[in-house]
């Protein structure tokens, strides 16, 4: 559940019509453009499950209106500093493709034309100067500035960039991928290896939002990717490794008239387990029914969990200086995991202030599990709550 830019889709549009490319915020819009009533007729929806297939699936989908690819970590440099990043991409259709455009490109009358426009965040947590960097970027999907391709995948906005590198041309890429990300204060550029396969999140894939028709997405999420690499901060060079979560959806719906945001929680534990959940919530602030997660087990399988199978508390809040008052610590209990941990971000202030303000951050997980003590790390995304 990770598409905060769809809440300020209106900018995209914008920027279709009168630029190439922007770095500077744009106004937030509310979430309306991208409910289910208001898909144009022509975009494919996700109604039912389907058969996913790797690595072609890693690629764009441009029968659907949307999608994104959403990566972050925790790193640890050998010099002892600390750091959180987030690399994400997002594609919009502005238009559905024609029958003639299988590749979901518009016809080729001019080589600025396009039907897509893809948006990029990269936002870096140095924990040692407990200073938090974001970077937004917008471009069309034309002349080469931004894109998506299967085989072998890639995705990229300009020199930012996940996917098999760029001199390995074999049709199921290479065995890692390369992130790379700069802004005029941080780069990053990471190999990023699988450890664990891709987790089928929802019903096989099929993540419903609500009842409503087409509110629903494809998602499956990559929660093991080995980090390595290096951080610039400032010139300063520092090499690091760590771990790195991948969360992939598509779609042409989104939430419902009555559904304000979510809480979303990617939880990396140390005895190999992953646990991802997203809580939306409805414009009254209580949690909606459609609630879901995964929890992945150190022996490889995977357990869905509904909305009454994780109860969240939350004990502390963040007020933004922007306006807006975020939650900031939370205790998540699992029942039938046995499981209750204590969520705490690492830094109070990880809102990005992009084109739709929304919170997403590095935060540590420490508690039990059963009789055993278990600890680890966490990205948390809070939408919804600025103002």
């Amino acid at each position: 559940m990770k598409c905060p830019a769809c809440l300020g889709v209106a900018v995209l549009i914008a920027l279709a019509t009168f630029g190439s490319r922007a770095e500077t915020p744009a106004p937030a819009t509310r979430l309306g453009p991208l409910s289910p009533e208001a898909v144009p007729p022509g975009f494919d929806l996700a109604r039912e499950s389907r058969a996913f297939e790797f690595p072609r699936d890693h690629g764009p989908h441009p029968t659907f209106r949307h999608e994104w690819w959403y990566v972050t970590g925790h790193l640890d440099a050998r010099s002892g500093e600390h750091f959180g990043f987030e690399l994400t991409f997002f594609r919009f259709a502005l238009a559905p493709p024609s029958s003639a455009d299988a590749a979901g490109r518009a016809a080729p009358t001019s080589a600025w034309r396009t039907r897509q426009i893809y948006m990029a965040h990269f936002a870096i947590t140095d924990l040692e100067r407990r200073e938090f960097h974001a970077s937004e970027r917008l471009a069309r999907d034309a002349l080469g500035m931004s894109g998506a391709q299967a085989s072998p995948f890639r995705v990229w906005l300009d020199d930012w960039f996940l996917g098999t590198p760029p001199n390995d041309t074999g049709p199921s890429g290479s065995s890692y991928w390369q992130l790379t990300a700069a802004d005029p204060h941080y780069s990053l550029d990471l190999q990023l290896r699988t450890i664990t396969p891709p987790v089928l999140n929802g019903d096989a894939g099929l993540s419903r939002k609500s009842d409503e028709p087409g509110a629903a997405s494809y998602y499956y999420s990559m929660p093991r990717l080995a980090a390595a690499g290096r951080l610039q901060r400032d010139g300063k060079t520092f090499d690091v490794d760590g771990l790195a979560w991948l969360d992939r959806e598509w779609g042409s719906g989104a939430l419902s008239a009555s559904q304000q945001g979510w809480d979303w929680f990617a939880l990396q534990l140390d005895d190999g387990s992953t646990l991802m959940f997203y809580a939306l919530r409805t414009r009254t602030g209580e949690r909606d029914s459609h609630s879901a997660g995964t929890w992945f087990a150190p022996d490889g399988t995977t357990h869905a969990l509904g909305n009454d199978d994780v109860q969240i508390d939350v004990s502390d809040h963040w007020q933004s200086p922007r306006g807006g008052r975020y939650p900031a610590r939370w205790r998540l209990r699992v029942k039938s995991l046995a499981l209750d941990v204590e969520i705490q971000p690492r830094l109070a202030d990880q809102e990005l202030d992009t084109s739709t303000r929304y919170w997403e951050g590095a935060a540590t997980v420490a508690g039990t599990r059963g009789r055993a003590r278990i600890a680890g790390r966490a990205y948390v995304e809070l939408v919804g709550y600025a103002k």
